[in-house]
């Protein structure tokens, strides 16, 4: 008898386990032109996979001779500061993807990024970003990727999902 509940347990955390699939985005950067103008540029991205208890990325920018990750993320400590409202994670540990040799722009030797929690109705960015999607023709993202470097936002990522419809 003992045995058919071990069996039982057993299907039971691995049917459980993949109910909670890793969510992947693609993120293309928005940022301010020189004319005050908004525009989305994805030649510049990040590819974002979050799984439970923890986050990977690719980022890929110009001011970097490869492409770069963060390679510690954990929950942002609820401090009451403005970014644990804006975030669900915060990242440490910039360097290159595969570990090579690289170089980059110098403002980023410091460089942490903030991943929001999804944007929906209730969260304190959600008629901005909706907003901003909308003037820009892509939609209003489902999360968002900033990377910060001297305590101000260098690069702000719109990210969606990766083979899931939107809904705008």
């Amino acid at each position: 008898m003992m045995k058919n509940h071990v069996i039982f347990a057993c299907m039971l955390a691995f049917s459980s386990g993949s109910l909670l699939a890793a969510e992947q985005y693609k993120c293309a950067l928005v940022s301010e032109g020189g004319d005050g103008q908004r525009r989305a540029d994805a030649s510049q991205y990040v590819e974002l996979t979050l799984e439970p208890g923890s986050a990977h990325s690719r980022i890929h920018i110009a001011a970097a001779t490869r492409d770069m990750t963060f390679s510690a993320c954990s929950s942002t400590p609820g401090d009451g500061s403005n970014f644990s409202k804006w975030f669900a994670l915060e990242c440490r540990k910039f360097s290159s993807l595969d570990g090579s040799p690289f170089t980059m722009e110098a403002f980023l030797a410091d460089a942490y990024a903030g991943i929001s929690p999804p944007v929906e109705p209730g969260y304190s960015m959600y008629a901005t970003l909706s907003s901003i999607g909308e003037k820009l023709g892509i939609g209003k993202p489902e999360r968002t990727f900033v990377i910060y470097a001297d305590r101000k936002p260098q690069y702000e990522f719109f990210c969606y999902p990766l083979n899931t419809p939107r809904k705008d």
